[in-house]
């Protein structure tokens, strides 16, 4: 039997609430029994009603619905209302103009208007990766790192906990490779994942045999990246003075700031230039050894 030693643990308890079920407002968020209401957050998905025939407001709002849910009753709301969520106004262009499925929503339900409908109140919003979707069989999850000291292998190093519940399931690895289209930076991609800034549609799958175990992998189909996405100060780093001959070469981190990795040149370099698919923007700049120019396609809600 495997024996794994976390170290540092904390545990809350606070009125019977535990810590997995308090989001980053401090508010409870519905359990996976539960449903949509005024009183507590979900995290939704949606689809605009765009088959109905009737005059609005009956007809031509959204239906959203919880996720990890036992129930997958959807709920008609007029639209989404921002004013609890501090977005800037080009967010929420971006949220209203979003199709269905490209986007989680975290709120609540709001009070019935005087025309008998109502909205649904926003506190936060993911957008997922252009061109991607996650399988009607995903389960959404939310992934942190943690400090946990083992006496075997493989060691986890990571804990996916299941949007809407406690369940808490430790991890050897993030695999993205799934929601990531051509040229997609999944150094990124990965990083927004485990630092718990993204959400992820996928499973929970078995890896590589490591000693006596096996790894556990999420293996994501779809990331949903938190709006907007805050890259970290990219600061002023020191550039190096270069030999003749040579030129400043680049590289982009974990949160796609160009920081100078050195000097390079004297190689031959290809012409060809690539394309992104669509939602991406090709970006470009001069890296590696023979100073050739580097891509990367972001998604176009990262740039706009």
């Amino acid at each position: 039997m495997r024996t794994i030693l976390l170290v540092g643990a904390v545990f809350f308890a606070a009125c019977g609430v535990s810590e997995a079920e308090l989001n980053e407002s401090n508010d409870v968020t519905a359990e996976e029994a539960g449903e949509l209401g005024t009183s507590t957050r979900s995290y939704v998905t949606f689809r605009h009603d765009l088959y109905r025939r009737c005059a609005w407001p009956r007809c031509g709002g959204l239906f959203v619905r919880d996720i990890n849910r036992a129930s997958t009753r959807e709920e008609y709301v007029l639209g989404w209302d921002f004013s609890q969520s501090g977005l800037s106004e080009e967010v929420q262009a971006d949220v209203a103009s979003a199709a269905g499925g490209e986007l989680i929503v975290y709120g609540k339900l709001g009070h019935t208007q005087s025309n008998g409908f109502r909205s649904f109140v926003v506190t936060s919003v993911w957008r997922g990766m252009p061109g991607v979707a996650f399988a009607d069989t995903d389960t959404f999850y939310k992934v942190e790192e943690k400090a946990i000291r083992c006496i075997t292998a493989p060691c986890p190093t990571m804990e996916a906990t299941k949007l809407h519940t406690t369940q808490k399931t430790l991890l050897n690895d993030v695999d993205v490779s799934r929601a990531a289209r051509t040229l997609v930076d999944t150094n990124w991609l990965t990083y927004r994942v485990t630092d718990g800034e993204a959400l992820v549609a996928g499973a929970v799958v078995n890896g590589a045999q490591v000693g006596a175990g096996t790894e556990k992998v999420l293996a994501a189909s779809q990331v949903f990246v938190k709006l907007p996405d805050m890259t970290r100060s990219c600061g002023r780093p020191l550039i190096p003075s270069c030999p003749a001959g040579q030129t400043v070469i680049w590289a982009r981190d974990a949160n796609r700031c160009m920081m100078p990795a050195g000097c390079g040149g004297g190689g031959a370099c290809t012409a060809q230039v690539p394309t992104c698919d669509d939602g991406y923007e090709l970006m470009s700049w001069t890296g590696g050894r023979f100073a050739c120019t580097q891509y990367a396609c972001d998604p176009t809600f990262l740039i706009d």
